[in-house]
């Protein structure tokens, strides 16, 4: 079956304002247990007349363009891996007006990539939501300041009377205003701007870490990047999530489609440049090499000494309770959750808590 790519929005680089698993710890190990469902199926018959394999259709709602965050996704279907996996998988590009989170949590596409912070957030609303797969096992938002810049770590910068282009809705910057609190610091409403960011040699900027840094890199601007995670707010980000009822009548379905994922992010993680020059036709405003650069830049937020125990995706049951009180202490949440609610993962295994 051929490839499906939609193009939604081909935005600049610079991340939006917003950035959950079906637990991956032996990928090969996850079998069949569920009935998926008669619907959304393609057949067909090849040349000798006997009947195609049917694959089931299910659409996969990304939040930004196709980029390096992506490219375990991309992989696996330039690959068939989902294919493979019995599935016809339709990649959707998104954007900066693109409402993922809203989209599946209503039901208009089967799956998306959301934060998991939005997931947990959506869910007191009265969604229900369920992660199935992490990309990013470590916080990629982070704030950039010029290699000139006399701060070194956020603290400084938080506590300082610098200038900050930052959206200041995130649940980032509520959380290091709460964990410093001194400092005079003057807000600028963000812009996907970088040129005002190069021309303001005191200004800081809040990024995605395999992103913005690179862009401006390329352009002979150095920059230095305190991540997000150095104040201690680390929810997980790039999150698959479904809703509740697709999964109990999809479960089988959900695991082939992680068992894919996870071997598209294993084949990228190898070797990104053939997916590379994939998605730099469909977003043509980011460069082969600002992608590899990117790849490069994010593997240390993808592959950890947990994902190398527990597989590339796995998410943890204490980092979601963490992230439920961070959420419920910066009054973003009046309850906290449940978080056995907020994911799945292979319970045969045993370890995922």
């Amino acid at each position: 079956m051929g490839t499906v790519f939609t193009i939604v929005s081909r935005a600049p680089i610079a991340r939006r304002l917003g950035l959950l698993a079906l637990w991956t710890a032996s990928v090969a190990a996850l079998g069949s247990c569920g009935d998926d469902g008669k619907s959304n199926t393609t057949s067909g018959s090849g040349a000798s007349g006997t009947a195609a394999p049917t694959l089931r259709a299910v659409k996969l709602q990304l939040n930004w363009v196709a980029e390096p965050e992506f490219g375990g996704f991309f992989a696996a279907q330039q690959r068939g891996l989902f294919e493979s996996e019995g599935i016809k998988l339709e990649l959707v590009q998104g954007g900066p007006d693109v409402p993922a989170p809203q989209l599946v949590a209503s039901g208009k596409v089967d799956l998306a990539v959301i934060a998991g912070t939005q997931a947990i957030e959506i869910n007191e609303q009265g969604g229900q939501l369920v992660a199935l797969y992490a990309v990013y096992q470590s916080n990629p938002m982070g704030v950039m300041v010029h290699a000139s810049s006399p701060y070194n770590t956020l603290m400084e910068l938080w506590e300082s009377d610098t200038t900050l282009s930052i959206a200041e809705g995130l649940a980032d910057y509520k959380w290091l205003t709460a964990k410093f609190p001194g400092g005079k610091r003057t807000i600028v409403p963000y812009s996907s701007n970088l040129a005002q960011f190069a021309a303001q040699p005191n200004l800081a900027s809040q990024c995605f870490v395999p992103s913005e840094p690179i862009a401006l890199e390329l352009q002979g601007i150095k920059t230095r990047v305190f991540s997000m995670s150095e104040a201690g707010f680390d929810p997980y980000n790039c999150v698959v999530v479904t809703t509740r009822s697709y999964f109990d009548a999809n479960r089988d379905l959900c695991r082939r489609f992680v068992r894919a994922a996870a071997g598209g992010w294993r084949a990228y993680l190898n070797d990104p440049a053939p997916t590379n020059q994939v998605m730099a036709k469909l977003n043509p405003a980011m460069s082969v090499e600002a992608m590899a650069l990117g790849a490069k830049a994010q593997r240390s937020l993808i592959e950890t000494e947990e994902t190398k125990r527990i597989g590339l995706g796995g998410m943890r049951y204490a980092r979601w309770e963490e992230m439920g009180s961070q959420l419920l202490e910066l009054g973003l949440i009046k309850k906290k959750p449940d978080a056995t609610t907020l994911f799945e993962w292979d319970t045969e295994s045993g370890s995922a808590r």
